[in-house]
């Protein structure tokens, strides 16, 4: 376990909002029939690592794990009480960059854009991902139907898949477009075999722990972008849902968002 490196600068506790005042938030129809950034449906990366401490990114300096550049801690403590869960994740992430390389360094070219390696298209995943993060967790929230029943995160997942734009001039929002996107449940995602049902069990254990701390549930969107393997993106403490209204139209919302390059701010169907 190698010490974890500042990746944020702290910012001042946000307070979140009262119960009295989310039901002011959904008194409406309007309101009601999209997703707002509400707390406790943020990325998994936006907290301390640990599931015994949870804290967010608003309320301390993170630090990145300086091994696989993916998971963030509030302290050095945090980092070392997590890493007996975190190792086995740690070397897949690192192992996972190594081939990237190897494969680079060997010429690898099948169904690359031209010009562009292995490890820089999924590096410009990487940000893509960030940059859509929230989009994508509010496309996730709709298309499982977690206002109804949050438990379907249990044996749902949300599968997209998107290709690189040439187009993208530059800016990260545009580095890829979503060509189609659906519902799939955990069994045939399995069935489907390479690294699905492994990056299942993961998250499986990642929902269990975090429920087993009252720490909300975890959704995930599994994202396939060839020639790279298939890569989830989880999305922790969920909650209760049911005040939000489902989107029906959130594929067309998520592959127009997304061909925009659109920052999310509201889960909803433009004219």
């Amino acid at each position: 376990m190698e010490i974890a490196t500042t990746d944020n600068k702290s910012t001042p506790t946000v307070k979140p909002p009262s119960a009295k005042k989310k039901k002011e938030i959904f008194a409406n129809d309007k309101d009601r029939d999209v997703i707002a950034k509400t707390p406790g449906a943020k990325a998994v990366a936006q907290k301390c690592g640990n599931p015994h401490c949870y804290v967010r990114a608003s309320e301390a300096t993170l630090k990145i794990c300086a091994r696989c550049k993916s998971t963030r801690y509030c302290s050095r403590e945090c980092q070392a009480a997590h890493w007996k869960t975190h190792k086995e994740w740690c070397n897949i992430n690192i192992d996972h960059a190594k081939e990237l390389a190897n494969a680079d360094a060997k010429g690898f070219k099948f169904g690359l854009p031209p010009g562009i390696t292995l490890l820089e298209l999924d590096q410009m995943l990487e940000r893509w991902v960030k940059f859509h993060n929230s989009l994508l967790m509010a496309a996730t929230i709709h298309a499982l139907a977690l206002p109804r029943d949050i438990k379907r995160s249990r044996s749902y997942m949300l599968r997209v898949q998107v290709s690189y734009r040439s187009d993208h001039g530059g800016v990260a929002a545009k580095y890829f477009r979503v060509d189609d996107a659906s519902v799939i449940d955990m069994d045939s995602g399995r069935a489907l075999g390479g690294v699905w049902p492994e990056s299942i069990d993961h998250i499986n254990r990642m929902r269990e722990e975090s429920e087993s701390l009252r720490r909300g549930t975890i959704a995930a969107v599994a994202l396939e972008c060839e020639p790279l393997a298939m890569q989830v993106v989880p999305f922790g403490s969920l909650r209760d849902l049911s005040p939000l209204r489902i989107q029906q139209s959130w594929k067309e919302i998520l592959i127009k968002d997304v061909e925009n390059g659109k920052r999310f701010t509201r889960f909803e169907m433009k004219s």
